[in-house]
């Protein structure tokens, strides 16, 4: 497989932007002052972008199905990366919850 490297790449790359997408979303709330779950509910959104339109968009205008696969891996990473993040707050959100409830 010659563009092993090339997918390394390009999932990396995939991973960075969401993650930047996440943590810019997260900032940019608590920087306006929205509340907890408001900050992470337009992180969520900001991360998840919808990578449908870019697989649309090269399958269209280039010949080559393999322009289509940055969006494609997106689309997979986004899911998995946007679900991860909502699980892992809603274990500290849980959490949380639970020792209010034992004070």
């Amino acid at each position: 497989m010659p563009l092993y490297g090339d997918h390394v790449a390009v999932i990396l790359s995939v991973m960075l932007l969401h993650f930047t997408g996440f943590f810019v979303g997260y900032i940019s709330a608590a920087i306006c002052r929205f509340r907890e779950a408001e900050r992470r509910a337009i992180s969520i959104e900001v991360g998840m972008q919808n990578s449908s339109l870019g697989v649309v968009l090269a399958t269209t205008h280039f010949t080559s199905p393999v322009v289509a696969l940055p969006s494609a891996m997106s689309a997979v990473i986004m899911n998995i990366m946007g679900s991860s993040l909502g699980f892992f707050w809603r274990q500290i959100s849980g959490s949380k919850q639970e020792l209010e409830d034992q004070e």
